[in-house]
């Protein structure tokens, strides 16, 4: 198996479970301040590796442009991609966002092509169309008595997406100048979180509805799982193509939907056949991506 292949597939276990830890925060503290402190507990444990390994010397080499790169990846991302992946999961649930968000090869896909040369074969073309399909039957999977009927535009799901399959480019570009995808996350995401700290304090959302710290201990299981979903994410999109590494990353959504009706006992959780075909059709949209690449 390709290593990029395999990192991505370690990436798509830890987003599953991140994302399900992600859920049980947002429950108890809301979605903005759930986005940061899991954030911030991924960061604690990147920046203790980042000494453990002895990494933080590679600091005073890297490019200042590599650095902006990863940065803007970093902000884009996580500040924007994670606050309305929160967002999400309180509009149509934690296990229908995870199969939305795997639109991103949709994104991801089409601008590797014009930005970094990446090939866009027929066989990659009809993988992303099954994912398209799949985010159309996920859409109308809602169930009626979770209110607002059937038909539910993923809005903010869809963003995420968004978010998600642009942000891969500035990694690339970033790692042209330094071949260190661990350090750049690192030092990305903490300037993505003095970002978000600044927002937060900005719009007042410190102060917004209840805290309780029963959310810290999930917070924390995220940090530990984002730490291996994100830093394997890196590492995958410089072994492979954006294309390849962020379909593969989207089986993510076997893990969530898997644990969703487990953990959650919520109208909007429950497993129909349209979820479980969407799911299907993105599903076959990766291996296909994978196969043609």
């Amino acid at each position: 198996m390709n290593a990029g292949v395999a990192w991505a597939l370690v990436a798509a276990f830890g987003f599953g479970i991140t994302q399900t830890l992600n859920r049980k925060s947002n429950l108890l503290v809301g979605a903005f301040r759930t986005a940061f402190g899991l954030l911030a507990a991924v960061e604690i444990v990147l920046v203790a590796r980042l000494f453990v390994t002895g990494e933080v010397r590679l600091l005073s080499d890297a490019p200042l442009s590599s650095l902006a790169f990863f940065s803007g990846s970093a902000i884009i991302h996580y500040v924007a991609g994670w606050t309305l992946l929160a967002l999400s999961q309180h509009q149509v649930g934690v296990g229908r966002t995870g199969a939305v968000v795997a639109a991103a090869p949709l994104v991801g896909t089409l601008l590797a092509a014009p930005i970094l040369g990446e090939s866009l074969g027929l066989g990659t073309l009809g993988g992303v169309i099954l994912t398209v399909c799949g985010v159309a039957l996920v859409s109308i999977s809602r169930a009626p008595e979770a209110g607002k009927g059937r038909w539910t535009i993923p809005g903010y799901g869809l963003a995420v997406a968004l978010c998600w399959g642009s942000s891969p480019m500035l990694i690339r570009k970033g790692l042209e100048g330094i071949d260190e995808p661990v350090l750049g996350l690192t030092v990305g995401l903490a300037v993505a979180l003095t970002v978000q700290a600044g927002i937060l304090t900005a719009t007042g959302s410190w102060r917004a509805g209840t805290w309780t710290v029963r959310a810290l201990p999930w917070m924390a299981l995220g940090g530990v799982t984002g730490s291996v979903g994100i830093g394997a994410q890196w590492i995958s999109f410089g072994l492979t193509t954006v294309a390849i590494s962020i379909t593969v990353q989207q089986l993510a959504t076997l893990v969530v939907v898997a644990l969703a009706p487990l953990m959650f006992d919520s109208v909007v959780e429950r497993i129909n056949t349209w979820l479980l075909t969407g799911t299907a059709a993105m599903l076959a949209g990766s291996a296909l991506v994978v196969w043609a690449g």
